[in-house]
């Protein structure tokens, strides 16, 4: 049932995609297909509402575990009519291997080549949530924290993040650990979004959102993704 599920959704979102605005380039007709899955946490602290798909687009999986995605960016100093950045992770170790700026300088034939060559099959994604069942198990994401240091002088601090994934049936597993520095006492900063399942494996890749630097009284917001795989490196709780 699950995997009918999935397929159904994906037909729906691949119609999304290839109906989307002729005239724009192709990392702008995957955003468009993308938008509406999820608004930003802090869209308050915006001049106007964000939706994910303005700073974070999927753009697909390969079977050889790479996944592709576009950055926006909701605070620059460029000038560019258009801004994004292609990232492809390896699910295997979670290492970005190719990282592309576009400023009013995309290509559709050298974009197409990239994805092509490392057999991204780019298709729209859709963003599911946590907690999940699959093939009889029910998994859920837990993200911890401990502060590092503080610095009281300027209202920071420094934070150690850990997400683990977790099973009913085979424990959890570390899945990142990483650390950020924040304004001092804004807990929980570092928080998933949901995540989105490969079509040819399985294998998950959970969606992170926290605030970055701030320019001219405007937060960036970033996004990561890590993969992690459903069958294997757990540890019984």
């Amino acid at each position: 049932m699950m995997k009918k599920q999935l397929a159904i959704v994906w037909l729906v979102s691949l119609t999304t995609f290839a109906t989307a605005d002729p005239t724009l380039n192709s990392l702008q007709r995957a955003s468009d297909a993308f938008k509406g899955q999820h608004k930003l946490k802090w869209s308050k602290q915006q001049e106007h509402d964000l939706d994910l798909a303005d700073l974070f687009t999927p753009l697909g999986f390969s079977s050889e575990k790479k996944f592709a995605y576009a950055i926006g960016f909701n605070c620059s100093e460029s000038d560019a009519t258009f801004e994004r950045r292609l990232e492809i992770l390896d699910l295997t170790d979670n290492r970005v291997v190719l990282e592309k700026d576009y400023e009013d300088n995309f290509r559709e034939d050298e974009f197409h080549s990239i994805l092509d060559k490392l057999g991204i099959k780019s298709e729209a994604s859709v963003l599911r949530r946590f907690p999940f069942q699959q093939d009889g198990d029910t998994y859920s994401v837990s993200v911890t924290s401990i502060t590092l240091k503080t610095d009281k002088e300027n209202d920071e601090q420094t934070r150690e993040y850990q997400i683990h994934l977790v099973s009913e049936k085979n424990g959890k597993k570390l899945v990142a650990k990483f650390q950020a520095e924040e304004v001092y006492g804004k807990a929980q900063v570092q928080s998933v979004v949901g995540f989105f399942q490969s079509p040819f494996e399985n294998r998950i890749v959970i969606l992170t959102e926290g605030f970055g630097g701030s320019l001219e009284g405007c937060t960036s917001i970033i996004h990561k993704v890590y993969g992690a795989h459903l069958g294997n490196g757990f540890t019984k709780l």
